[in-house]
């Protein structure tokens, strides 16, 4: 059996004059020291304590010595069980001794290092020999020194005692040493012809008068090193000394000496580079034992034949709580039944059955099993080859354990994410599928129609019923697309967040009065419940186009899926009010065709229809309910749905708003009574086609029309007509050389009466929430989508022209 010395590798303290020594500490019942055993000493150590070496080795302290001394207890136990290393002074006689105590890296030993400091001095012989080397100091700065001077402080007068020729000094003084006056300007001149600007500043304050005073009100002696450059560009450095010389309260002398260090210099950047070199040598060595340590949680040390282990490290006790060593078969199935999954025991007993493992490990270096733990955690364990007998039969074994929970995190991700891309591209597949099958049906209406039309050319009666079918299909359409690219705007999360000032009954009205028009026509009961709704803030700050859009969106289900003699009741309530914000509660109920309970938990998905007959019998996208969840999500709005089967649906909004001032929005006459006939309205426009058609709605009501091919011509044509000339501008957005917002920024921002209430009405394909807002934010009145109406169109000058503040999109 090794040694302890060679078991500690300690063999190189044997011959040291360091005293050095190891124990291992005695424990009580309690887990308290009480005494100890030198497991090592050399005989640096033994002759201080007057001991043979082998009389130490291996007895205890309390049988060398009648009584162990508490302190030595404590140190002894804070490095060898708590890893804490200590550095004291400790005196035996009139010799002061230092002492490190450090663990040594395994459990309940520590090792202790005495070194001879000095002999014990009285404060008086402290103070002479401080003094004595004062003295030998001053008495060394001649010779050594290139130049010295006596300093007065406080005046800065200067006596020059010493001054080598061939030095900076000399030939800044030359052969008069009296040419300054004091010694902070005997350093400027000095500063200005031999210091590098970068270091200029640096070396004028440690040498002025003052800054060394201050220094040396609280040491005896300074130090500085700088560079100097001579005349003919060559460097060196030097080092600036400075000592106390005398001071009482009149006067405060010092010595200043300077010396060339190149040398010394030279001499120590050499040693650092060597110290430097094996500095990084030994720092690349630790990190790379450091990152194989810490590959691994846990390891120990198996002998197959004895079934014993033993643990060489841990860095995981709290979830690897295992003994520091014993039989190994017994320990695995405390281990295994306490810790591993259930599901993965059997699997664990069979990899770490040291009976089998020689075999198992016959042609193989390393096996290894992955389990999972009983609190969740992933481990891989791993038996590494360590050593075989003569014949190859595997004797000893490395255990190591190492946590991989990250790993199969990952793996579960990346698992998850396979199945999400699996759901996207079924989702993409379904939504091609049903995109196809709603666009192309109404686009084989329009088809199939205009040759139904061309057919009966000379049939007038079905010459309209024919042109009805295509424009009631073409909205169609574009209810569709204006769908998908809402839907498709809001999933990428690129949208415009800007709240403006509107007038919730007006948008009430104008979302309500095109709804019960709707419901009339399908032979439903469409009410507004007023009764039933409490507005105390009518005007608002938020974003009411995302209102009108969620609100319409409701109310057109509500209305598509009852059946005719039903009923629709819609209502608004305030819910909550401070000072500033309100929340009201947005209601709409009907006693439709109605939802089933499993169905309500998928109602907002995309394309969600209860049945696939319901994409036939009830037309629409499958996307409305998705608009409305992502669009009260944006809103900060909560949207809630109870519905039962056969009976009806019910839809509560919650929104949250800011109070906006009442001064901002004025009221709306009855638009419907403004005239029209007459006016003189300029439209933008680049495409000719959407020209003429927009040209030929407004001139069929009686308008005068002029056209600009874009935002420039717009704008010039508007600035050189005279105030009044036009009544209204109706601006497409998307054209060349300027743009429809910009032209109307322009526009409002000119100095002439009629710039800032002149309708501005955009006409426009840009058609997603966003685009309306900006139109807002630009100055335009109102914002109409394409493809035009003729209604909308006219009804839309009507209610700028029968508002008394302009400039408002609600």
């Amino acid at each position: 059996m090794p040694s302890n010395s060679e078991q500690l590798n300690l063999n190189i303290f044997d011959y040291s004059t360091t005293a050095y020594t190891v124990v291992e500490l005695v424990l009580d019942s309690d887990g308290q020291p009480v005494d100890w055993i030198y497991r090592y000493c050399n005989q640096a150590f033994a002759d201080i304590k007057e001991f043979r070496m082998d009389a130490m080795l291996d007895h205890s302290f309390l049988s060398l010595f009648p009584k162990a001394d508490e302190k030595w207890l404590r140190v002894y136990y804070q490095a060898a069980y708590e890893n804490k290393p200590c550095e004291m002074i400790s005196t035996i006689g009139e010799e002061k001794y230092y002492v490190t105590i450090m663990p040594t890296g395994k459990r309940g030993f520590c090792s202790c290092m005495i070194q001879l400091a000095a002999k014990i001095k009285t404060p008086d012989e402290e103070e002479k020999e401080q003094l004595e080397k004062r003295r030998y100091i001053l008495d060394k700065l001649s010779p050594e020194y290139v130049s010295i001077y006596r300093i007065e402080l406080n005046s800065g007068k200067y006596q020059i005692l010493r001054l080598a020729d061939n030095t900076n000094a000399k030939k800044l003084v030359g052969d008069n040493p009296h040419v300054f006056a004091t010694f902070d300007e005997y350093a400027v001149q000095y500063a200005d012809s031999f210091i590098l600007d970068e270091d200029r500043e640096e070396f004028l304050d440690w040498l002025s008068c003052e800054s060394m005073k201050k220094k040396l009100q609280r040491e005896d002696r300074i130090n500085y090193h700088y560079q100097s450059v001579s005349k003919d560009g060559k460097y060196s450095y030097f080092e600036a000394y400075a000592v106390k010389g005398q001071v009482d309260d009149d006067n405060f002398d010092i010595f200043l000496g300077f010396r060339n260090v190149d040398s010394i210099l030279y001499k120590e950047k050499a040693i650092q580079e060597k110290l430097k070199k094996a500095l990084d040598e030994t720092r690349l060595n630790n990190e790379i034992i450091s990152a194989i340590a810490k590959t691994y949680q846990y390891v120990s040390r198996i002998d197959i034949q004895a079934d014993y282990f033993e643990e060489i490290s841990n860095r995981d006790e709290e979830h690897l709580e295992f003994i520091k060593s014993g039989k190994l078969s017994e320990n695995n199935k405390k281990v295994c039944r306490a810790v591993v999954a259930e599901e993965y025991q059997e699997a664990f007993f069979k990899f770490v059955d040291l009976t089998t493992l020689p075999d198992r490990m016959k042609d193989e270096e390393t096996i290894v099993l992955e389990y999972r733990m009983k609190d969740g955690n992933w481990h891989r364990l791993r038996f590494v080859e360590k050593k075989r007998d003569e014949n190859g039969r595997l004797t000893h074994v490395l255990c190591v354990i190492r946590s991989i929970s990250d790993t199969k995190r990952r793996e579960q991700s990346l698992l998850y994410e396979v199945d999400e891309a699996k759901k996207d591209a079924a989702l993409k597949t379904r939504f091609l599928s049903n995109m196809s099958h709603d666009i192309r049906t109404p686009i084989n209406g329009i088809i199939g129609t205009l040759e139904v039309a061309n057919h009966y050319p000379e049939d007038l009666k079905m010459q309209q019923k024919c042109r009805n079918q295509i424009m009631e299909s073409s909205r169609y359409l574009v209810s569709l697309v204006n769908d998908i690219l809402d839907m498709s705007k809001l999933e990428s999360g690129d949208v415009i967040t800007e709240d403006i000032s509107f007038d919730l009954t007006d948008l009430l009205n104008r979302t309500n009065t095109g709804k019960q028009t709707q419901a009339a026509d399908k032979k439903v009961d469409y009410v507004v419940e007023w009764d039933r709704s409490e507005i105390k803030h009518r005007f608002l700050i938020g974003n009411p186009v995302y209102l009108e859009r969620l609100l319409t969106i409701i109310s057109n289900n509500a209305v598509k899926f009852t059946n005719p003699g039903g009923s629709i009741h819609v209502w608004c309530n305030e819910i909550y009010s401070d000072s500033e914000h309100v929340t009201y509660e947005f209601g709409c109920s009907d006693n439709g065709i109605g939802m089933s309970e499993d169905f309500i938990e998928h109602a907002f998905d995309m394309f969600s229809q209860e049945s696939q007959s319901s994409r036939s019998r009830y037309e629409g996208s499958g996307l409305g309910l998705a608009i409305a969840k992502k669009i009260a999500d944006r809103m900060g709005a909560k949207i809630e749905i109870k519905s039962k089967k056969g009976l009806g649906t019910t839809v509560i909004m919650t929104i949250p708003f800011r109070i906006g001032e009442s001064d901002k929005i004025e009221e709306t006459v009855n638009y419907k009574e403004v005239p029209v006939e007459g006016l003189r309205v300029l439209i933008a426009e680049d495409n000719e086609l959407n020209m003429e058609l927009a040209k030929f709605m407004l001139e069929d009501n009686g308008m005068c029309v002029e056209c600009a091919s874009d935002g420039a011509e717009a704008v010039k044509r508007f600035e050189e007509s005279a105030p009044g000339y036009y009544d209204a501008i109706y601006m497409d957005i998307m054209m060349p050389n300027l743009n429809g917002w910009d032209a109307t920024r322009k526009i409002r921002s000119m100095k002439r009466p009629d710039s800032a209430t002149i309708p501005i009405i955009a006409m426009s394909a840009n058609a997603f929430a966003e685009d309306i807002i900006n139109s807002c934010i630009s100055g335009m009145n109102r914002h109409l989508t394409k493809p035009l109406d003729q209604a909308k169109l006219v009804n839309a000058l009507k209610e700028c022209l029968g508002r008394t503040v302009h400039g408002e999109i609600l």
